[in-house]
């Protein structure tokens, strides 16, 4: 005979407390389901809020520049037609008009960037290099340098990846010397330079060129990442700045 005598466990079906369970599981798993996709859908208006401010902080600065030009049209036109100016002051007069011109265009090239960037007309879209500007200082062999990278496009979505920016030239006897922009200059640090902008990314800084370096030619390589990946490469003369 069994000492130990089986146990019966009776447990009381509920099939109400079943079904209010799996409601529960499917509400939470719809307002899952619903938060998600309004975090989405916020985070894709946030980007494009961010998108509409820089852009309407670009034409701004277009339609204050826009105004600079006409008030110095006009004060152009009024120097010149000044039928009374004093013939010792003439110099002076004269020096004004250039000075004049010469600022209006600075502002004419930099509307026609500002438009270039905000609303391009041409195909050919995405990354371009817009500029690579060399300007020698007072200082020998001390150059400062400025590297301006625009995305021809319709704006509303970042572009990145990196650029590489190399001096080739000869050194004593030996030719095709590379060397790299970190090499000469201060400001960059990085065998490549990373770029990540919406309109456009400007790279400014100074080189000093190695004793005994004769330089020849600037390269400049651009790489975007992403889906839509491209590779740029560009040669400029080191003297007349142009593209080989």
């Amino acid at each position: 005979m069994n000492t130990e005598q089986e146990r019966l466990e009776i447990v009381a079906y509920n099939p109400i407390k079943r079904i209010l369970t799996r409601v529960l599981i499917a509400l939470l798993m719809l307002v899952l389901a619903v938060g998600g996709y309004h975090i989405g859908r916020w985070s894709i208006w946030h980007e494009r809020g961010t998108s509409v401010q820089e852009r309407d902080e670009l034409r701004i600065v277009t339609r204050q520049q826009e105004d600079e030009l006409r008030e110095l049209r006009r004060r152009v036109r009024f120097t010149e037609s000044s039928s009374e100016v004093d013939r010792r002051a003439y110099q002076e007069v004269q020096q004004t008009i250039l000075n004049l011109n010469a600022r209006i265009a600075q502002l004419e090239n930099e509307l026609q960037f500002y438009q270039r960037v905000m609303a391009p007309e041409s195909d050919d879209k995405g990354l371009r290099l817009e500029k690579f500007e060399l300007t020698p200082t007072d200082v020998a062999g001390v150059y400062d340098y400025q590297l301006v990278i625009t995305q021809i496009s319709n704006n509303d979505t970042f572009i990145e990846g990196r650029a590489l920016v190399n001096l080739v030239g000869s050194q004593g006897l030996t030719q095709n010397v590379t060397l790299p922009l970190k090499d000469v200059s201060e400001q960059v640090d990085d065998a490549s330079i990373r770029f990540r902008f919406r309109f456009f990314q400007n790279v400014a800084g100074r080189l000093t060129l190695p004793e005994g370096f004769e330089p020849e030619k600037v390269q400049v390589i651009l790489q975007s990442t992403g889906a839509k990946a491209m590779r740029i490469e560009t040669e400029f003369d080191w003297h007349s700045q142009e593209v080989l």
